[in-house]
């Protein structure tokens, strides 16, 4: 079983939590919930209401999306400390991709309106995020079929 001080450490390798003060990490741990899946299992489905992110503590993910026209685009994968989901944790738009377990998966799973307590508590932590965020879109190709 994982201790909260090996999640707060887990979280900071994420470079979105990076700055964030340790002990406001360690409240954000705590409120989030653990989740294990299965190979094939789906974290969750394109176009469902999003809850939150996931912050994969162990395991491999496929990410894809349905273009327009139906037909499934592998958009990438995520293994090890990784983050998918986290536009989710700003706006209240759908999920804009399906993310399945390809082996078994640990999960942190947080919450969008504990996120946004963090980032509204403190000033020096939301900095950090809203410039992690910001180079996340400016690396983001556009998607195919909006180009």
């Amino acid at each position: 079983m994982m201790l909260l001080e090996d999640e707060v450490a887990l979280l900071r390798k994420l470079p979105l939590f990076a700055g964030v003060d340790p002990c406001r990490l360690k409240v954000l741990c705590f409120a989030s919930s653990r989740e294990s899946f299965e190979p094939g299992e789906v974290l969750f489905h394109q176009s469902e209401p999003s809850s939150g992110a996931y912050v994969i503590l162990s395991g491999k993910v496929d990410v894809h999306e349905l273009s327009d026209d139906s037909h499934e685009i592998r958009t990438g994968s995520e293994e090890g400390v990784a983050i998918v989901g986290q536009s989710s944790m700003l706006n209240d738009l759908p999920r804009r991709a399906t993310v399945t377990a390809l082996t078994p998966v640990e999960v942190l799973c947080i919450n969008s309106s504990c996120f946004m307590q963090l980032m509204t508590s403190c000033r020096k932590s939301s900095e950090g995020v809203i410039r992690s965020l910001g180079a996340q879109l400016a690396d983001s190709k556009p998607h195919p079929s909006t180009s």
